[in-house]
């Protein structure tokens, strides 16, 4: 089954109309695998666990239709000077989970996290209580060591200048799937 998974995820980018390269397509259709995963573990997620564990949201201005995004202003204040690296996971995991996000910005110092995104007229996120609860959730699977932190989009280019670290880390993934899917010879 899994050995079928790249061919039908071929056969989709090819007969399906998309934006992006081949390599792009797929790496879509693997995030939208991955939002299903994570979504998954978010619901397992027992809410007495997380009493303790506040994410307040002390700012929403509503998105104006398709013409300027939602602004959710968050504190965390159990992750005041937090490092940058479980921030930026957590930056991650939202735009993974959240789907149309514009702009994301942390203050580590502060423990604040300002989102800007664009609803989902139907699906599973549409208000500023159901990414509270998210980010809630998230949070706590960071901080617990339940999701990995080493997974980021933050990370810039520049770094990775003169190897196979030019390609996205997405797409590295998606070609290291791939090579597990056929046989060299």
């Amino acid at each position: 089954m899994m050995a079928n998974s790249l061919s039908i995820a071929l056969e989709k980018v090819h007969s399906g109309v998309g934006q992006g390269s081949v390599l792009e397509q797929i790496d879509k259709r693997y995030r939208k695998q991955q939002r299903l995963t994570l979504f998954g573990m978010l619901e397992q997620i027992d809410n007495n666990k997380i009493n303790d564990f506040p994410v307040i949201l002390y700012k929403h201005i509503a998105q104006n239709g398709k013409k300027q995004p939602a602004l959710l202003r968050f504190f965390l204040p159990k992750w005041k000077n937090h490092d940058e690296i479980f921030w930026q996971a957590l930056g991650d995991y939202i735009i993974l989970a959240v789907h149309r996000v514009k702009d994301l910005e942390f203050d580590r110092i502060r423990g604040r996290l300002k989102l800007e995104y664009f609803a989902k007229i139907k699906g599973r996120i549409k208000y500023p209580n159901d990414i509270q609860a998210i980010i809630k959730k998230i949070a706590f699977l960071v901080d617990t060591e339940a999701l990995p932190t080493d997974f980021t989009r933050f990370r810039r280019m520049a770094e990775r200048r003169g190897s196979l670290g030019e390609m996205s880390k997405e797409q590295a993934a998606v070609i290291g799937a791939a090579l597990k899917f056929i046989e060299i010879r």
